[in-house]
């Protein structure tokens, strides 16, 4: 089952408005395992075969096979394709995955009035990206290509703050159309004791005939050492 999100409205000093995104939590008692809800199961998953060595021509600008792992610093590339049908080639690699801070898992709890957050672990994951070849992608996206995973490469809920300047995803700027480096942060909650957040997957978001399809086909993996 795909997790699913709820939605809210929150007003923040300095930040104008927020929209808050965030998976609908199961209250977990730790140090029990994730609830059934908070991944899909191994049988509608292909992920678990998704161990091959990293491409080292990937920075080369050569688009990884469906299925590859690459470690942090390791560069994958993917092919983009904008809302025009621009294309350009992308090199994504995993910078590291770390704790949230007290303060900024107050923060988040604040977003939601029902404790969803309560008995989770948050872990900000960030990835860097930059532009190898193609055509201008500026104000187009990828982000949502990417979502969080455990070390055995199977999704943990995510939850997306839209304007929070302390973990944010960008749409490419011109700056990233001339070589400059973009990086993205991604929220990731796990249960206390259950399978902690260890980097991303990229999915290939919502192309036709996609060979990184999570359910499908092979996702390629950022994983932390």
């Amino acid at each position: 089952m795909k997790p699913q999100k709820l939605s809210a409205l929150v007003a923040l000093p300095a930040i104008t408005l927020l929209t808050l995104a965030g998976c609908a939590f199961p209250q977990p008692s730790a140090p029990e395992p994730a609830p059934e809800t908070s991944k899909p199961s191994a049988t509608s998953t292909p992920t678990e075969e998704a161990e091959e060595p990293a491409d080292a021509s990937a920075a080369s600008g050569e688009v990884a096979a469906p299925g590859t792992t690459a470690g942090p610093g390791e560069p994958l590339v993917t092919e983009f394709t904008g809302t025009d049908g621009q294309t350009a080639l992308i090199a994504s690699s995993l910078v590291d995955v770390v704790p949230a801070t007290t303060e900024q898992v107050a923060f988040l709890n604040e977003q939601f009035d029902k404790g969803e957050l309560d008995g989770f672990e948050i872990s900000f994951i960030h990835l860097e990206q930059k532009k190898v070849s193609g055509d201008p992608i500026e104000f187009n996206a990828d982000y949502t290509s990417f979502k969080p995973v455990d070390a055995e490469g199977q999704r943990v809920q995510d939850v997306t703050v839209i304007g929070w300047d302390e973990c944010g995803t960008e749409s490419f700027t011109p700056e990233f159309d001339s070589g400059e480096t973009l990086v993205q942060c991604y929220i990731a909650a796990a249960p206390a004791g259950g399978g902690a957040p260890a980097g991303l997957m990229y999915d290939g978001g919502f192309s036709e005939d996609n060979p990184f399809d999570y359910y499908d086909g092979k996702p390629l993996l950022f994983l932390a050492d």
